[in-house]
């Protein structure tokens, strides 16, 4: 039985699933302790990628564009570890992130890393910050979509919909109990010109759920705790004001290009109320 499996969703992935590998072997942990679980959602069986001493399990490619949430869940059904981690199949971890984590998340369910933003290899900005000892729900409001690390009956299941990660995301937390422990470790999010949130399309996508999403949490519709849903609310509504500032504002940059720009603009400049 693994330790961990790790929840890879694959779409249109094959050139850089090799390295998301490399970083998942050099994680810290026995490569034979860990499950890799991808679920691809391009018809690609992903036959023939480097293995790296790990236990790569293939989800049947019967599905095309059905969505990252859907995918998820799809891996998520065939995981066999007690804790499971996530990881994009164009991002990639920094050594050592498992081996920090797994033991946070046995203790307390949840945990997280930092998410570092890179532009060709190089750091653009890293969020919450290098300061911090947990992640909490105001948190999730910055722009910044943050991976956790967690027992396996937390997690899922996804929603079929732009920003769903996120909604993830604040489940998790609300179900550590509204914050969890950050640890010292990055989760490496490599900007991808050919990545759907790449498409000038998504903004207007990612609003409409961001929309969906908080209609949701009125409803409690949510797997959110009661006393989390307020948190949570406050979080997307300051993710909807970021999204529409970037849509004024953007100019076909990527959006955590503009996010960099904007976080450094003195206070004064900033006027639609959206976290800098």
């Amino acid at each position: 039985m693994p330790c961990v499996s790790v929840i890879i969703p694959a779409f249109r992935a094959r050139d850089s699933l090799p390295a998301a590998l490399a970083s998942v072997a050099a994680s810290g942990l026995p490569p034979a302790g860990i499950e890799v679980v991808l679920a691809p959602d391009d018809g690609d069986s992903y036959d023939g990628l480097p293995e790296h001493g790990l236990r790569l399990v293939r989800c049947a490619p019967d599905h095309v564009a059905s969505g990252a949430g859907a995918a998820r869940n799809r891996a998520l059904a065939r995981a066999r570890a007690p804790i499971v981690a996530f990881l994009d199949a164009d991002d990639s971890w920094e050594p050592g992130y498992l081996a920090a984590l797994l033991p946070l998340a046995g203790r307390h369910g949840v945990a997280f890393g930092r998410t570092r933003v890179l532009c060709d290899g190089r750091p653009l900005i890293v969020l919450p910050g290098t300061e911090r000892a947990h992640l909490v729900l105001d948190d999730l409001g910055t722009g910044a979509s943050f991976h956790p690390v967690m027992a396996r009956a937390l997690a899922g299941p996804f929603r079929s919909l732009p920003s769903q990660d996120v909604l993830h995301a604040a489940e998790a937390l609300s179900a550590a109990g509204g914050e969890a422990p950050l640890a010292p470790v990055h989760y490496n999010l490599h900007l991808n010109p050919r990545s759907a949130t790449a498409d000038r399309g998504f903004a207007l996508r990612v609003q409409g759920a961001y929309a969906r999403i908080l209609r949701e949490i009125a409803l409690g519709r949510t797997r959110l705790r009661p006393e989390h849903r307020e948190a949570a609310r406050a979080a997307f509504e300051a993710k909807a004001r970021l999204n529409r500032a970037y849509m004024r504002e953007g100019a076909r940059r990527p959006f955590y290009a503009f996010l960099s720009e904007r976080m450094a603009r003195p206070a004064a400049r900033v006027t639609d109320g959206s976290p800098r």
